[in-house]
């Protein structure tokens, strides 16, 4: 049975109690603010994954950690996506910087040598904050800039992402410490 893999990085407590606060902003529209222990940082999208896919990205994954020191994310602004004409999520998004894009180059090499390959896109890591249902945020705007929030990125995860009735669920899978 394959699984819908995608590659993370947990958020501090703190991080989390942050972003949920912006809830008031949007209490007007039909939309579900994402579980307190539910929130990450989507790095990767990886596709529908078989087993031997998931070893691949276990092991390329252990490789990437072993690689990496931990580093500071900055968080940049909320903003609506994925599909900006009919966005159907609020996000936040980061700075992207050369320690980041170490990370995602490393995981994109490892992911190779272990010959697993899938569908990139434009590398735009993002935190999903909230869903909205139906047509809630079409037409809307918002571009917020979050100033002074960071955290030290310690591991990156593997989650396995269920969809059902255009709600998406995460459920944890390992958990890869960075050691340099």
């Amino acid at each position: 049975m394959k699984k819908r893999i995608i590659i993370t990085i947990d958020l501090p407590d703190e991080i989390k109690r942050e972003l949920l606060s912006y809830e008031k902003r949007w209490d007007n529209l039909n939309i579900k603010w994402i579980n307190f222990y539910k929130m990450h940082l989507n790095l990767e999208f990886l596709g529908e994954v078989n087993r031997d896919g998931l070893e691949a990205i276990m092991t390329a994954s252990q490789k990437t950690a072993n690689n990496i020191k931990p580093f500071q994310i900055r968080l940049a602004k909320i903003e609506l996506g994925l599909d900006t004409v009919q966005p159907k999520m609020i996000l936040a998004t980061i700075h992207i910087d050369a320690n980041i894009m170490k990370l995602n180059n490393l995981i994109h090499q490892n992911l190779s040598e272990e010959n697993f390959f899938f569908e990139e896109s434009p590398f735009k890591p993002y935190i999903v904050m909230a869903r909205a249902r139906g047509n809630q945020l079409k037409g809307k705007k918002t571009s917020l800039v979050l100033k002074n929030l960071h955290f030290q990125a310690r591991s990156m995860e593997i989650m396995e992402s269920q969809l059902s009735l255009n709600l998406e669920k995460c459920k944890f899978l390992e958990s890869f410490e960075f050691k340099k």
